[in-house]
């Protein structure tokens, strides 16, 4: 990926700080100058997280990177605690501009395309496909997964704080980060040797498809062969042959139908005693419903009857007792009543009736008219239900006679009918039969098509399996390159730790990376020597800063080499002389920043640097090397620190 910083804007309380970021970039200071913050600084623009130094903590309020990608403008915004970041750029005349996630997906960030996250979108700025590698190789659920942006540009940015840790995670003990810089190396190196077993899987798979379908095209076609049906053209004449079987045996069926003769007279008149039996037994039920509903009402005259002469009896019963008492006081509330006119009640005043009645002579008239009503009424209900039990007994007599006149008729027509039946039933059969027999044909029509679909899947898998060959041996030369790419990274990373002077080693000795960890071994003193150099034993803080800076720079050697650009083209290096002194080890220090001015002017050209040390270092006088020192030192207006306006003890490296 070709990439190249221009501009990093700070934006602070007081005031907007823009460094200038040209092709070779050399920041020095001592201590609490704030310029190792200018390499996170880039890292948090491009989606990293931040540790905020004690001076950023008050003063910062948003950071800005201007770069180019691919020669494409693009400017990336990100305020202080946002997990976002603001990135424009301009595409042909128009500037678009999108609020996208530096890390955590949330959705499409920009319609129709798979831009979800900040590593998404330099890719594709860049012009190129995110990379991707495959997870839970050989499981069912294995899957290709995208390799990030920073999984790429952990090779790229060397910061203060790991280069004595993980190296670039590879002796990680993490298993999950460890093979995501695997990966990120594979991508790098263009490595191919999983991609040939992947292909040598995929064409086992298509020669395993190509035989199925060949062993179905032949079975099927001497399936064909022996029904008779070798071609379309016989299949459908045999489809027409038994469609106009089918129509003949339809009308015979038809024919035996129309010729059934008729139903005799005997039969007839059996049919029609059991119609009217059917209407007399509806009728009887009705009866018995219509005398049931009038027993329901006499009864209920009768209960009436009863209630009526209870109540008049207890009504003269009470007429008579109170009839001969003469009221003072009220009987409710005992206040004494007041006068009453001649033949009224003392109590209500109203006419008194009962000095006027004859209620003995009434009382006898009233109880001998009830009890004649109620003679009357039980002669009329013993009456009705003597009817209503003759009707029962007749609706039994007629559900007999019907019952018996059901089974002399069913018997009768079940004797005319067994011939028709027996008759009808073998059209039907032969119909159904000859139905079912062209049903089958019309769906074997397919089986030609299908016959001629299995060949040409045959054929087309041949094809494929060409193809996969021909691919397979080109990856398998390709592989072989990879090798020597590996190689390669083991004799360029000799090389810089040579150039560098670092301590025992030499340019005899042999750097073993292994291709599936990349994990590279330096035996000291020859192939069979006790001590084996490694990343865990590599000396004290400052040695191991400046083994892990020569592996990443023999890194870019190499994706320089390729031509390829896999690696982003910029190298930020924090601090490489970590702990190794100018005045004790001089030659260290010398020879390692001689070798990267060297490289920078010749192998490196298309590659930034931005380098940040406590000292600086120039370039030998005999490079054609353009480099922007500018020193930060706190307190100091000429030489301003990273946040100028402060002088207090606010700065950390």
């Amino acid at each position: 990926m070709k990439m190249e910083f221009r501009v990093l804007t700070l934006f602070l309380r007081k005031e907007d700080v823009a460094l200038s970021l040209p092709g070779f970039s050399y920041f020095y200071g001592p201590i609490g100058s704030g310029k190792s913050s200018i390499g996170r600084l880039i890292d948090f623009c491009l989606g990293a997280t931040m540790d905020w130094t004690p001076a950023l903590q008050q003063e910062f309020v948003a950071a800005r990177l201007n770069l180019l990608l691919n020669d494409v403008p693009v400017s990336l915004e990100r305020e202080r605690d946002s997990n976002k970041v603001i990135a424009s750029w301009s595409n042909e005349s128009e500037q678009l501009q999108v609020s996208i996630p530096a890390r955590t997906p949330s959705g499409e960030a920009l319609p129709n395309t798979e831009i979800q996250v900040l590593s998404d979108l330099l890719f594709h700025l860049g012009g190129e496909e995110p990379p991707k590698v495959r997870r839970r190789k050989g499981r069912p659920d294995e899957r290709m997964e995208r390799l990030s942006f920073r999984d790429l540009y952990r090779f790229c940015y060397l910061d203060q704080q790991g280069m004595d840790s993980d190296f670039f995670k590879l002796n990680s003990d993490n298993f999950a980060a460890k093979q995501k810089s695997v990966d990120a190396l594979r991508y790098i190196l263009g490595y191919q040797t999983e991609r040939v077993a992947e292909l040598e899987s995929q064409l086992q798979h298509t020669r395993e498809a190509k035989i199925g379908f060949q062993l179905s095209t032949n079975a099927l076609s001497k399936a064909l062969a022996k029904a008779g049906m070798e071609s379309s053209e016989a299949l459908e004449e045999r489809i027409r042959d038994t469609a106009a079987m089918v129509e003949r045996a339809r009308l015979d069926a038809a024919q035996a139908r129309s010729e059934r003769s008729p139903i005799p007279a005997i039969d007839e008149a059996l049919r029609e005693r059991a119609r009217g039996l059917t209407l007399e037994v509806q009728a009887a039920r009705q009866q018995v419903d219509d005398l049931s509903a009038r027993l329901a009402d006499l009864e209920r005259h009768r209960n009436e009857l009863q209630m009526l002469s209870v109540r008049f009896q207890r009504t003269s019963a009470a007429r008579t007792v109170l009839g001969g008492v003469d009221f003072k006081d009220c009987p409710r509330c005992t206040q004494h009543l007041p006068e009453r006119g001649h033949g009224a009640c003392p109590v209500c005043g109203q006419p008194d009736l009962i000095l006027a009645a004859t209620g003995v002579l009434d009382e006898e008239v009233i109880e001998k008219d009830l009890k004649v009503r109620r003679a009357e009424l039980d002669d009329a209900f013993q009456r009705l239900h003597e009817q209503r039990q003759e009707t029962f007994a007749r609706v039994d007599d007629l559900e007999k006679a019907k019952r018996e006149a059901d089974s002399l008729l069913a018997e009768r027509l079940r004797n005319y009918d067994s011939e028709f039946l027996s008759q009808a039933l073998i059209h039907e059969r032969g119909v159904a039969t000859l139905e079912q027999k062209l049903s089958d044909l019309e769906q074997s029509r397919r089986l030609p098509d299908l016959l001629r679909e299995q060949s040409e899947l045959a054929s087309a898998k041949s094809v494929e399996e060409a193809k996969l060959a021909s691919e397979l041996e080109a990856t398998k030369r390709a592989a072989f390159q990879d090798r020597r790419n590996v190689e390669r990274l083991g004799q360029l990373f000799l090389d810089c730790l040579v150039r560098c002077n670092f301590p025992d080693v030499k340019a005899t000795d042999h750097v073993h990376i292994d291709p599936s960890s990349f994990y590279p071994k330096i035996p000291l003193g020859g192939e069979d020597a006790i001590v084996v150099l490694t990343f865990d034993n590599a000396g004290s803080g400052g040695m191991m800063a400046l083994f892990r800076t020569c592996f990443a720079v023999a890194l870019h050697r190499l994706s320089a080499m390729m031509g390829e650009w896999r690696l982003p083209s910029v190298l930020v290096i924090d601090t490489a002389t970590k702990n190794v002194s100018s005045v004790e080890n001089p030659e260290v220090v010398q020879s390692f920043y001689r070798m990267i001015y060297e490289l920078a002017a010749s192998e490196l050209t298309g590659t930034q640097f931005v380098v940040i040390d406590n000292e600086l270092t120039r370039a030998p006088e005999n490079l054609n090397i353009q480099v922007s020192e500018r020193h930060m030192v706190r307190g100091d207006s000429n030489n301003p620190p990273l946040v100028p306006y402060l002088s207090g003890d606010f700065f950390s490296e």
